[in-house]
């Protein structure tokens, strides 16, 4: 059976066969897994959707069509399943600073998926609040890409000066972002991710 296509497995699943659905799992659940974690990046919800996926596929089995693609209706389940998450998460306050944490401390990163102009404005204004020492520290390790080490030697004070007002910043921004930022700012910033 494992050589058997999508339209008998169906067929066969729809017929309540348990290995035929054995079959579809191993064949597609690293396809959904995957697809999932190229959508939200969560390794967690990745592991969730498929599940989820392939036991809605069981519950629902009655409603198969054997004659349309089983990939297809697999993809968009999980694309629904990401989507639907999303929507839900981006309501949460833990989500949303992790969300917020993740822009504010690992930018270059983020910056292909993340830059939307009114978030990096909220940032900006964030950043112009800060005490002038701290906002230069912050400037020179978050904009021009300086080590503590540098950021020290150039200002001649200590290394640990300079990641104590890191963390400050980096507290004090996030926490702006936080209150400032729209839901609908973030729900845009994660549609950009998942096109």
């Amino acid at each position: 059976m494992p050589d058997a296509t999508d339209e008998i497995l169906c067929k066969k699943i729809i017929a309540q066969d348990e290995e035929a659905f054995r079959v579809l799992y191993e064949k597609y659940r690293d396809h959904i897994y995957g697809y999932t974690l190229k959508l939200c990046g969560l390794p967690e919800v990745a592991s969730d959707a498929v599940q989820e996926v392939f036991m809605k596929i069981w519950v629902k089995r009655e409603t198969l069509n054997p004659g349309l693609s089983v990939k297809a209706y697999l993809y968009t389940t999980t694309r629904n399943y990401v989507f639907d998450y999303l929507r839900k998460a981006v309501h949460d306050q833990k989500f949303r600073e992790y969300f917020l944490q993740m822009y504010t401390e690992d930018t270059g990163a983020m910056d292909d998926i993340l830059y939307t102009r009114q978030l990096e404005t909220i940032k900006m204004n964030a950043i112009a609040q800060l005490p002038a020492q701290r906002q230069l520290i912050f400037r020179m390790s978050k904009v021009q890409g300086c080590s503590n080490q540098e950021i020290a030697d150039q200002l001649g004070i200590s290394v640990n000066t300079v990641r104590d007002q890191l963390v400050k910043a980096s507290r004090f921004v996030r926490h702006y972002l936080y209150q400032h930022a729209d839901i609908s700012i973030i729900i845009a910033a994660f549609c950009h991710i998942l096109r």
